[in-house]
């Protein structure tokens, strides 16, 4: 019988956690300790602490779990795998070497808990057994 019910707000949690630190570890090996405090690091901790306690406080509401699937999905694509090929998408030309590449592995892997316990929520959302109850 296979487990329908849904991932818990404290699993949630964990993986937004890994998803952040995945983010900041690739701008402190990327850009340097400095970097922990500028823009470009608090503002997505910010938004991934106001989507964690939106899905803290309401674990089951696609309102929480879709901006969080949502953000990590974008971290994954965007950071984790756009911004590191040279495509001429961004103002900058990404460095093209083998650790390069690695940080970013580092950053788009850290995204994955996120984007399944988040997509597993959604698709559990009104399931008769995800409620745990059903025999």
């Amino acid at each position: 019988m296979t487990d329908r019910r849904l991932p818990s707000a404290a699993l949630v949690v964990v993986a937004s956690v890994i998803a952040a630190a995945g983010m900041v570890a690739h701008n402190v090996l990327e850009f340097g300790p400095a970097f922990l405090l500028r823009p470009e690091t608090l503002i997505p901790l910010a938004i991934f602490g106001l989507f964690t306690l939106l899905a803290w406080a309401k674990p089951a509401s696609p309102i929480a779990c879709v901006p969080l699937l949502a953000w990590a999905v974008l971290n994954l694509v965007g950071g984790g795998i756009l911004s590191v090929l040279p495509l001429g998408l961004f103002p900058f030309q990404p460095e093209q070497t083998l650790g390069h590449y690695a940080i970013h592995v580092v950053y788009a892997v850290a995204q994955l808990p996120l984007v399944v316990v988040a997509a597993r929520t959604l698709s559990r959302r009104g399931h008769p057994a995800a409620d745990g109850n059903a025999q």
